[in-house]
């Protein structure tokens, strides 16, 4: 809203001396800091002023003109001595060879901002542009005078549109309504809203613009009138119940009334709150007493009477707002504040630095919040759309059942409260208690209740992928997300392990951790746990990590056993190499290493089942092991399972006489006419062995010959 009698706009007041453009900033500062020294802004606008020395705007003023405007309205708006420097200094170190670290010399104060905003400026500020408005969250998270600068910069940008091609200005006006109008509103800079809403509105569309302008200025007569009736009316009201106020009458802006045409879908002479009325008071009780006394003259309209200063905004703001049926029956808004409050209104967060009496100012916890979650938001298309929403929504203030305010946006549910609280709470949560009664948590919360969220204690509770349609603040979208995400890596990693081993068990051979590292590597993955994943989700076929892994050769000097006559690759030599009783391997068998942390190596079969276990468990615990050739003879041990009969045990071992084997030992258990029997014995290879196995397959009433520990 602007004043029916328009005010003289932030930065706007031009200096009547030429040779002393300086002078309405140092005046503006000064008004609002008396007691600050002025020489540092001095010091930047003669600097500033040399650097910009025959550089021009599109306008064809010389680009001195810009910090200039940008400092005066930092200044106007009250803001500290740095941040006033900062303006003047902004673009040197992007447009001029000044560089940062003369900037540091020279104005320790205001360099960080002149940093902060040059990283901003460096990236063209394009809509499309995610990681730039990125950028600009993080940097107000270090320092919300970032943003400040910035949005002074864009507003005197946008008061020179008119000299940009029509088309790139109505880029650059939504670029603003979806950006910046919101953040100075989450800032409170309400008069720097206005204005940018307004310049915006004008160039985004400018037909649609006029006629509004038109349309209100045909009432305009009648409708001041009218309001000058209200607001004598009032003051008199007010001063009968003793009660000292500054009236003031305003104009809704041309884009708020546009808003209402669109949002409310209604003919602009169906329109009657466009004019309001503002009551500014002495103390906050009389904010309270002024409501009373305006109400018990004119009828309230139901529904309309929001209290802000009992529950302020998270950008500051107080106010009381009530909109009543004024004399002819005409909707009116009246809004109802102190000095401070107004101040608040008009300036913002830099009303905080301009009355210093306020004490220490702490950063906007929405600040943090949402630079949180940009900073996890993985797909850059996602920033842009959920920032506009989060700007946007309305804010609710919710309570933790200890007392802690967690605001949220309107819409919000318990799982956007959870996560709010903390990620662990949000990946628990099963249930909610709402004020103290179980709910969904697809619930819809509202300002001032009580949020309990009940948790699970089970290590593998995840959230659920339903919550997606109905949560709505990015931090937890984004969260659940990575969540499901990472349980559905760890599918594939599995799935990839299991596939690989499937893949190598065919080829007859176990490949080490080293040889598989670097085929990962060679495939452009940063771990091996990536590469499993991608062959677990099909990406990658288990073929092309087995010629990867060929082609880059074992790493590690490998070891010979003369005892064995196997080779062991990718391990010290020295290392102690024993085959596994498990499975007790022989020459033929397509083995493995696994280095145990005090045995040295076992060789095991790529069956064996304890192998298997192992390897899934401690892959980088494999190695690649082969046969050189026999040597000796190796222990082996069958597993019979047959029905009992007589002789039974007799047949088995001249069956296995007759393979041209020596038995060394043998055991049986009967159960439910059942006899499994093992048989041990020495072979020189696997060839025997199966020589052994196809003689025990003759034996009348014998089931199954298996290898013991298969």
């Amino acid at each position: 809203m602007r004043p029916l009698s328009p005010s003289r706009a932030l930065g706007a007041e031009i200096s009547q001396d030429p040779f002393d453009l300086l002078s309405p900033v140092l005046r503006s500062f000064s008004s609002h800091h008396p007691k600050d020294d002025t020489s540092p802004i001095e010091k930047a606008w003669e600097v500033a002023k040399s650097l910009h020395e025959g550089q021009f705007r599109a306008s064809g003023e010389p680009y001195i003109s810009h910090p200039l405007g940008v400092a005066q309205i930092l200044a106007d708006l009250g803001c500290e001595r740095e941040v006033v420097t900062a303006g003047l200094l902004h673009d040197t170190v992007e447009d001029t060879g000044y560089s940062l670290e003369e900037c540091r010399k020279e104005f320790p104060e205001a360099a960080p901002l002149v940093e902060g905003v040059t990283k901003l400026s460096s990236i063209s500020w394009e809509i499309s542009s995610a990681e730039t408005i990125k950028k600009l969250i993080l940097a107000m998270q270090q320092d919300v005078r970032v943003g400040v600068v910035k949005i002074a910069d864009r507003l005197y940008n946008a008061r020179t549109w008119r000299f940009m091609p029509p088309q790139k200005a109505s880029r650059k006006a939504k670029e603003t309504l979806d950006i910046y109008v919101h953040l100075a509103d989450r800032l409170g800079m309400g008069k720097v809203k206005a204005e940018l809403e307004e310049l915006s509105f004008k160039y985004l569309d400018p037909k649609i613009y006029r006629e509004v302008v038109q349309m209100v200025e045909a009432k305009a007569g009648s409708r001041d009138e009218y309001l000058r009736g209200m607001m004598k009316e009032i003051r008199i009201s007010l001063k009968q119940c003793g009660i000292r106020a500054r009236i003031a009458g305003r104009l809704k802006s041309h884009f708020s009334i546009y808003r209402k045409i669109v949002v409310l879908k209604k003919d602009f002479d169906r329109i009657y709150d466009i004019v309001g009325i503002r009551v500014i008071v002495g103390s906050t009780p009389d904010c309270y007493r002024a409501l009373g006394v305006i109400h018990g003259r004119w009828q309230p309209v139901p529904g309309r009477m929001k209290d802000y200063i009992g529950a302020p905004k998270p950008n500051f703001y107080q106010s009381l707002h009530t909109t009543i049926l004024g004399d002819n029956g005409q909707e009116i808004e009246i809004q109802i504040r102190t000095e401070e409050m107004h101040r608040q209104d008009e300036y913002g967060i830099a009303a905080h630095w301009r009355y210093k009496e306020l004490g220490d100012f702490e950063s906007p916890e929405w600040i943090s919040r949402t630079a949180n979650w940009v900073k996890d938001l993985q797909d850059p298309s996602e920033i842009l759309p959920a920032l506009k929403n989060d700007f946007i929504s309305e804010e609710i203030s919710t309570l933790t059942p200890k007392g802690k305010t967690i605001y949220l946006p309107e819409g919000a549910c318990p799982v956007d409260f959870a996560y709010a609280v903390h990620t662990k709470i949000g990946d628990a949560a099963v249930g909610a208690k709402i004020n103290g009664v179980p709910s969904s948590l697809s619930a819809k919360l509202k300002t001032g209740d009580c949020v309990e969220i009940l948790t699970s204690t089970s290590p593998n509770h995840s959230p659920s992928p339903d919550w997606l349609s109905f949560v709505l603040t990015p931090k937890a979208k984004n969260k659940i997300k990575r969540s499901l995400s990472r349980e559905k890596n760890l599918e594939d990693r599995g799935e990839g392990k299991k596939a690989l081993f499937s893949q190598f068990l065919s080829y007859g051979r176990m490949l080490s951790y080293s040889s598989l590292l670097q085929a990962s590597r060679r495939m452009g993955f940063g771990s091996l746990d990536a590469l499993y994943a991608a062959v677990g989700a099909g990406k990658v076929p288990p073929a092309a990590v087995w010629k990867a892994a060929l082609r880059s050769g074992a790493v590690g000097e490998g070891q010979d056993s003369k005892r064995y006559s196997l080779r062991v690759e990718g391990v010290e030599k020295g290392e102690r190499i024993e085959l596994a009783k498990c499975c007790k391997p022989v020459p033929g068998d397509p083995i493995a290493g696994f280095v145990t942390n005090s045995r040295g190596v076992r060789i095991h079969s790529l069956q064996c089942p304890d192998f298997i276990k192992l390897s899934e468990k401690s892959p980088d615990k494999v190695a690649d092991a082969h046969w050189k050739g026999p040597s000796g003879d190796f222990e082996a041990e069958i597993e019979v399972l047959a029905l009992d009969r007589r002789a039974l045990l007799a047949d088995l071992s001249l069956a296995i006489a007759n393979a041209c084997v020596n038995l060394s030992s043998s055991r049986q258990k009967v159960a439910s006419n059942l006899v499994s029997a093992y048989f041990s014995f020495k072979v020189r290879n696997l060839a025997q062995l199966e020589q052994v196995t196809k003689s025990l397959e003759q034996v009348e009433g014998v089931i199954e010959v298996k290898r013991a520990g298969s």
